[in-house]
């Protein structure tokens, strides 16, 4: 069925039609129908598909009124006036042209131009036209000049009619108007079915009425949210149909737009935000927007599950930070303080006190803790590597470059937080342009003249003494003062002696294979007597090692000697190992009964290196 439909008034303009289909190659379907017969039909070629109506004189008025269809008229000209007086004369010379409001007006001043005698009539429906032309005839009127309904009455009332025709021209002009309403309509009902893909495929719930509170638009998540359909709801007013968010119409009273409100439909939770809607500054209507808050908070959990994938994210919070210690409450004390600002910070303490740990509690306690965050060791990387690292680069901007570029870590830190660890490391080229980021906030990519943006919060860390670094001239002063806003020091393991045996036991409920292994009270006193130059991570790799070794769920003091005897080897097992010789190896080994650990713990030195010098004297 085509778009575009020509409903003919009679026979006549039926065949004009068919003409101007053939000559100009149009798709339209054409039919012959009058007055209320019309609207009928045309009704039934909506049904198949039908957009555009084509039509003329009353029966076009009619349609306009009753067919629901946008209706182009085929236009009457002054020529088709002119030969329909042509025809007329050969019936005398007074004539009475009868039309609808759409026909051609004042066509009575023909008459004087002419030599005739021409009256015009205005009608507005059937019986009208019945009562002009039965008192045309009684005045004399020589003949009816109209459209197909008047000269149907002029026919029965034995009055001469002439056919007022529209010709192919006129055809071609209403065709050429149909098809640029019907392109306008497609392109309309196009963005329409944009829209309405749009808004039900956004998971969000939209529900818009009009000034008159009734509802105009429900998308399907509302739909569904609200376990209710389409049909009930339009045209209908809010509080009869959703009496859930019937405070909705308080927004066409003046601006009341309102943020996450709480509204519990069908056993779930919803988020109602309600928005007026404005037309050259006056309140048209108003639009409600619901948000299921399980999906909500579903999203929120994909999202820090792909940072968490990505690596960007924090994991641990100050309630993961062990330890009694007043100096250590101190220190978190500061550091909750520090995660309600976005400042640098600055934190020096000793390797393996938990600086990482500090600096993701407060990224995860501030305001940014929804953003991604950062970690990059500047001493691990060498400084070529790591300016690509923290900076990015594009395509091409040195041999090796990733095809594409890469983003550098203060572009994947964007909304979040940057950890610099080990910052005193970086070289002092490397740090003039580390100063230029802090400075302007913004970063350019190696290879490229584009500036970046970035909104992040560093938090460097390190283990040097920054201040004496600036003076020997191995790292820039203006750096240290941009780094050094906020300061934080966390207090060395050893300093920190309650907390060792309470990190002990956590580390090895940690590690523990099967049972939770068990410290002695002289196990307690030797871990507290060690000076840790490793601090936690020394406790922590120590507490797995013996997880493993320990025998009988027992950790012994042996254990621990051993252990400690193998740290101080590390600077004193090679002074040690020269001043021995195999006769004191001997008479060591003697006292002890030949027990291997005890004799290299009264050499001082390593039960491996005992070991090794049995080995060679053999």
């Amino acid at each position: 069925m085509a778009k575009i439909s020509l409903i003919a008034p009679n026979q006549e303009i039926a065949e004009y039609a068919v003409q101007a289909k053939e000559l100009y190659h149009w798709d339209f379907d054409i039919c012959i129908e009058l007055m209320e017969a019309a609207v009928q039909k045309a009704l039934s070629l909506k049904n198949k598909g039908t957009k555009i109506i084509i039509s003329r004189g009353g029966t076009a008025l009619c349609l306009k009124k009753k067919s629901h269809l946008p209706v182009v008229e085929i236009k009457m000209t002054l020529g088709d006036a002119a030969l329909a007086l042509q025809k007329a004369q050969k019936y005398g010379n007074r004539f009475l042209f009868v039309g609808f409001s759409n026909h051609l007006q004042e066509l009575d001043s023909l008459g004087p131009l002419m030599g005739l005698d021409i009256a015009q009539v205005v009608i507005q429906n059937y019986h009208e036209a019945e009562e002009v032309i039965a008192k045309a005839k009684e005045e004399g009127v020589h003949a009816i000049i109209g459209g197909a309904v008047q000269c149907e009455i002029a026919r029965k009332l034995h009055i001469p009619a002439v056919f007022l025709h529209s010709g192919i021209q006129a055809i071609h002009n209403a065709y050429n108007e149909a098809k640029a309403m019907l392109d306008l309509l497609s392109n309309e009902e196009r963005k329409t079915e944009e829209l309405k893909t749009l808004l039900d495929n956004t998971g969000e719930g939209f529900v818009a009425i009009d000034k008159k509170n009734k509802i105009t638009l429900v998308n399907q998540s509302a739909l569904r949210m609200l376990n209710c359909k389409k049909k009930s709801v339009i045209g209908q007013t809010l509080t009869t149909a959703l009496p859930l968010i019937a405070n909705l119409s308080d927004s066409l009273q003046q601006e009341n737009s309102a943020k996450d409100e709480i509204v519990i439909a069908e056993k779930k939770m919803f988020l109602y935000n309600k928005i007026s809607l404005y037309d050259r500054g006056e309140i048209i209507g108003a639009i409600a927007t619901l948000k299921d808050a399980q999906k909500l908070s579903e999203e929120e959990r994909k999202i820090r599950l792909n940072q968490h994938n990505s690596g960007l994210y924090a994991r641990y919070y100050f309630q993961d930070i062990l330890g009694k210690s007043s100096s250590l409450k101190e220190a978190q004390r500061i550091a909750q303080n520090y995660a309600k600002v976005h400042s640098t910070v600055l934190i020096t303490s000793e390797s393996g006190t938990g600086k990482e740990m500090f600096t993701q509690s407060i990224h995860n306690a501030s305001n940014r803790r929804q953003g991604p965050f950062v970690a990059i060791n500047c001493a691990a990387l060498a400084s070529t590597i790591l300016e690509s690292e923290l900076f990015g680069y594009v395509e091409g901007a040195f041999s090796g470059a990733r095809k594409g570029g890469k983003a550098g870590v203060f572009e994947l830190a964007h909304g979040g937080t940057i950890f610099l660890d080990e910052v005193g490391e970086i070289t002092v080229s490397l740090q003039e342009k580390l100063l230029r980021v802090l400075q302007e906030r913004s970063v350019m990519r190696l290879g490229d003249d584009k500036i970046i943006p970035v909104d992040v919060r560093i938090i460097a860390a390190t283990n040097k003494d920054l201040v004496r670094e600036v003076k020997e001239g191995r790292f820039r002063k203006d750096l240290f003062f941009r780094l050094n806003v906020l300061r934080l020091t966390i207090p060395p393991l050893r300093e920190r002696k309650n907390d060792i045996v309470l990190l002990a036991e956590a580390f090895l409920k940690k590690y523990a294979l099967a049972e939770p292994l068990l410290f002695s009270t002289a196990v307690e006193t030797l871990l507290k007597q060690y000076s840790w130059p490793g601090n936690v991570r020394e406790l922590e790799n120590l507490m797995e090692r013996l997880s493993i070794t320990a025998l009988f769920g027992k950790i012994t003091e042996n254990d621990l000697h051993e252990y400690f005897l193998e740290m101080e080897g590390l600077q004193e097992e090679g002074g040690k190992i020269a001043n021995l010789d195999c006769v004191k190896v001997e008479q060591v080994l003697s006292q002890v009964q030949g027990n291997k650990t005890k004799a290299a713990k009264l050499l001082g030195i390593h039960r491996s290196t005992l070991w090794r010098l049995l080995n060679e004297k053999q």
